[in-house]
């Protein structure tokens, strides 16, 4: 990798963690310079424009991340670790999917919200609806409609990452959404798969 390459992927590494953490209020290439000591020309010379910046980052990040977790997930051998799995991904990418932070985002850079959207759509809560459907095969799941589930999970984990936003450490934001999700999901579980989280619980404690 070149030092051209190195300086790149550092920008765009620090400029992700503060978009996980912060969502879209602004664009904040003045902090991305600070936070790294350059300018904002190196910035730019690196990734032209603000949005190509930020799509680099973003767009290439979720296909990764997308990629990662269809592995995970077919790795598993039953729908509640399965969404244990899915879990870890939209702990790190749910304040850039929540409505407020695309709705500030369509300020900046419209088209890129909207890519945003469409990925959201057509890539993560597919997945979602294929899991719940996979447990209710599986009689792990109970027979509730998806959309009320995903709009109670969208709506308590929306107000976790909110609190991420008005400054609580990444730890509490951690801890938080993980214990939120598995208190949503022990909810949405029968008898079974109650029992099965339950030992994926204990077997997490013993190793």
């Amino acid at each position: 990798m070149t030092k051209q390459e190195q300086q790149k992927q550092k920008i765009a590494e620090f400029a992700l963690t503060h978009y996980r953490q912060h969502g879209f209020s602004k664009v904040p290439m003045d902090d991305i310079a600070s936070g790294l000591r350059i300018s904002k020309k190196t910035i730019y010379k690196s990734f032209g424009q603000k949005e190509d910046l930020v799509r680099k980052l973003l767009i290439d990040k979720l296909n990764f991340a997308h990629a990662v977790i269809v592995a995970n997930i077919q790795a598993q051998t039953n729908v509640v670790d399965e969404f244990v799995e899915f879990s870890k991904m939209i702990k790190d990418y749910f304040v850039i999917f929540k409505g407020e932070s695309l709705n500030r985002l369509k300020h900046y850079h419209l088209k890129l919200a909207n890519e945003i959207i469409t990925f959201k759509n057509e890539r993560v809560i597919p997945l979602i609806k294929l899991l719940l459907r996979d447990g209710r095969r599986q009689k792990i799941i109970l027979d509730i409609e998806d959309e009320i589930i995903i709009r109670a999970f969208t709506s308590s984990l929306s107000s976790i990452a909110e609190k991420k936003n008005n400054g609580n450490d990444n730890l509490s934001y951690h801890i938080a959404f993980i214990t939120a999700f598995n208190m949503l999901l022990n909810g949405i579980l029968t008898k079974k798969g109650k029992q099965l989280l339950i030992n994926k619980r204990i077997n997490n404690e013993n190793n």
